[in-house]
């Protein structure tokens, strides 16, 4: 068995809350991870920081896997890992992640297992309102949660140059207003529910570290057939203001929380020209989680984005070099049992 699998399945399989010390340093070494990735497909900010675009407009042609939001999902992530690609003559993801065979970005939303989770957010809240920040329900949640956290952190760790996850609105564990976040609440107050959480169990120091690694995140992902964000961009913005992302709050939240109706019309066409250049506009397209899809993908803009975002389903998009991305048969489920 592929050892990052063992390690994957040994975290999959711990059934309990990491440590402090072992968390602590998993995100310390996550936060490295992003801040020295290779400027060849992450520019460098003005700053001398990580930018916030990947750009591999330039970069050798591989297949794409785009992974909608995981929102708490170990299940779904765990059999991403070992799904058979047709396109690498059928090694599994991580067998063709440990390979260089193929790229895989996460479009954000780690945390919360929203609707899925829902009579446990509503459980938990009652608890939490009575002053019991670590409820049987909160823990339950926060397991879910911190084993997947773990579990993405590892592949990262292990394959920088080709996993990467992108910045979504749930990925704000500070719970902030401001730097393009917004607090969370949906079913109960799920943001100030995790901030107070990990206060409790672990810390100011781990919670710095997850705010500084959340904040390291890219937001977004160029290449030649596509761009891969977690939402609809709502504006235009120039390629600076993609890289210098952490000087533009407006791009950040522009990314991250636009719900269907609020983008600019033509923001996804001028930004692909933007970011791909006129020519390949014509055929590209933009990947986006965020708002959740009936089932296999949403078009919106024209056509030109593709939201492929089903909480209900364990699916990806699978986009190849230079070939024309195709919802209709591109997006595909990566459970045996669906």
């Amino acid at each position: 068995m592929n050892d990052v699998l063992s390690e994957l399945k040994k975290i999959y399989d711990s059934h309990t809350l990491p440590e402090h010390d072992d968390l602590l340093e998993q995100v310390d070494g996550g936060v490295s991870v992003l801040e020295h990735e290779d400027g060849s497909y992450r520019p460098k900010a003005k700053t001398s920081d990580a930018g916030g675009l990947l750009d591999f407009t330039a970069a050798q042609g591989l297949p794409l896997v785009v992974v909608p939001d995981l929102h708490a999902r170990c299940d779904f992530f765990l059999h991403l890992m070992e799904f058979p690609l047709a396109c690498a003559q059928t090694l599994t993801v991580l067998d063709a992640l440990e390979k260089g065979l193929v790229r895989v970005v996460c479009v954000g939303d780690l945390f919360h297992s929203e609707g899925r989770g829902r009579e446990r957010w509503l459980s938990a809240w009652e608890n939490y309102e009575a002053g019991d920040y670590e409820s049987s329900e909160m823990t339950a949640e926060m397991l879910e949660n911190l084993t997947l956290f773990q579990m993405v952190l590892l592949v990262k760790k292990r394959f920088p140059a080709h996993f990467h996850f992108l910045k979504g609105n749930h990925e704000n564990m500070l719970n902030e207003w401001g730097r393009g976040n917004y607090p969370f609440r949906k079913f109960a107050d799920e943001g100030g529910m995790v901030y107070d959480f990990m206060a409790s169990h672990y810390g100011d120091a781990v919670l710095h570290l997850m705010g500084l690694w959340e904040h390291l995140l890219p937001v977004c992902a160029a290449f030649p057939q596509c761009v891969v964000t977690h939402a609809e961009p709502q504006s235009v913005y120039t390629r600076a203001q993609f890289v210098d992302y952490q000087k533009h709050p407006d791009v950040v939240l522009g990314l991250t929380w636009t719900a269907n109706g609020e983008a600019e019309d033509g923001s996804v066409e001028k930004n692909l020209r933007t970011l791909l250049g006129k020519e390949r506009a014509e055929t590209a397209v933009w990947l986006s989680g965020h708002r959740p899809v009936h089932g296999s993908y949403a078009l919106r803009q024209n056509g030109k984005l593709i939201q492929i975002h089903n909480p209900e389903r364990e699916q990806v998009a699978i986009a190849l070099p230079e070939k024309q991305f195709s919802p209709a048969t591109d997006v595909v489920i990566v459970s045996a049992s669906e």
